[in-house]
């Protein structure tokens, strides 16, 4: 017997019902990645100004950190400004500074930019060692460049020491740098031969080591005691804590580097995305030139700033109280524009300004302006509206030349 059921017709989606869910679906998606941009555009200016805000800060506090240690152990600051000559035997050629550079027996220096878009640059100078910041005299005329220095204190003086010895002179002496390499204690003298010498670091054995800054034959400059010459004891020649620093900070490839001259290797980066850097020099000289505002009396060598002047001209070393730096860190990340895709970028529409741009075009012609329009070959840069920017300045004193030292 044949049996029958009854079955359902299956029947699917029309194609009005797919199309309707397609376009809620797309509906849905158009919703989620507006709500995605927007919350992914304050992601971005968040963490970028995150980041700017932590480049700048590590920037300026390493900056400052040297400015209030520079000059230590030469703040002598009526001989200050001679300039260096030394060796160095890892350098190729070992002259030290290299040929075309200068090292000057300064605690600050201010290399300015050429033009608005160019930063400047800074070196800082200072001694690490630990015992005595003071000179002592040279004790005994130097009639050949290989003499020792007989010195008429020993006090603070170690093997492995850097020592500057100058001579104010009229036309200036440079100042020999030179290592220590043995001492003579009856006769208070320094040796500073070329060649291997033992050393002993505190607390270690004592090591053979080579003698860096030492050239064969001397320097070819000798001192007289009867001027007299100075000695400067800088600190270590083999590295540890009290080494000696002279650092120069520039901004390469929108990154602050720094090259320490009793180091070797790269130059490291201090922080990235460092894109601008203004130093101004704060003069006690008792001029007025409009830039101190909080001034009403303007008296030379009271240790009270007078006025700010930019680096075009070396200053007179002694009256240098004080240095004005601004540093510029920029967003890691472009913004898109508010306008859309292929409008202009709009993120930062002016040119970041600090305190010193308000002196910019003056008589005395501050070159003080934070310009970032300008690739630094000097090419438009028509990307730099895209990023933000956040600008760190601060007013460090030369505290090591205000404590100036008792031989001034």
């Amino acid at each position: 017997m044949r049996t029958f059921s009854n079955r359902a017709f299956e029947r699917g989606f029309s194609m009005i019902e797919l199309m309707i869910a397609m376009v809620i679906g797309l509906i849905g998606v158009i919703i989620i990645f507006q709500v995605f941009e927007v919350s992914e555009g304050i992601k971005r200016t968040t963490t970028s100004g995150g980041d700017s805000q932590q480049n700048g800060a590590i920037a300026m506090y390493v900056l400052e950190h040297d400015i209030l240690n520079s000059g230590m152990a030469f703040n002598d600051t009526r001989y200050a400004g001679c300039s260096i000559v030394g060796w160095d035997n890892t350098l190729t050629p070992s002259n030290l500074p290299p040929a075309g550079a200068t090292m000057l027996m300064t605690p600050v220096r201010v290399f300015p930019g050429v033009n608005t878009y160019t930063p400047d640059s800074v070196t800082m100078f200072y001694g690490s060692q630990t015992t005595s910041a003071s000179a002592t005299a040279l004790d005994q005329t130097m009639n050949l460049a290989t003499d020792h220095v007989r010195v008429k204190n020993l006090y603070g003086f170690h093997i492995g020491d850097l020592i500057v010895v100058m001579e104010p002179t009229s036309p200036a002496k440079p100042c020999s740098l030179m290592e220590v390499t043995d001492i003579v204690g009856g006769s208070n003298e320094l040796v500073h031969d070329a060649g291997n010498y033992v050393y002993t670091a505190p607390g270690g054995a004592p090591v053979t080591v080579p003698s860096r800054y030492n050239k064969p034959g001397g320097l070819g400059i000798t001192y007289t005691s009867t001027t007299p010459a100075w000695v400067y004891n800088l600190g270590s020649a083999q590295g540890g804590p009290t080494t000696p620093v002279y650092s120069n900070y520039q901004i390469q490839n929108s990154t602050l580097t720094v090259t320490a001259a009793f180091s070797s290797g790269n130059p490291p980066a201090v922080a990235d995305n460092i894109v601008h850097m203004r130093v101004l020099y704060g003069l006690d000289d008792g001029v007025n030139n409009n830039t101190i505002t909080y001034n009403t009396v303007y008296t030379p060598r009271d240790g009270i700033v007078d006025r700010w002047v930019d680096s075009a001209v070396d200053p007179v070393w002694e009256l240098v109280t004080a240095i004005r730096i601004a540093v510029v860190a920029r967003s890691a990340l472009k913004e898109k524009s508010s306008q859309g895709v292929s409008a202009p970028c709009d993120a930062t529409t002016a040119e970041p300004t600090w305190t010193g741009s308000a002196w910019s075009g003056s008589p005395w012609n501050f070159n003080t302006r934070l310009d970032l329009s300008r690739n630094p070959d000097g090419t438009a840069n028509p990307d730099w509206q895209c990023y933000r920017y956040r600008v760190f300045e601060a007013t460090v004193p030369l505290r090591n030349w205000v404590w100036k030292s008792p031989t001034s």
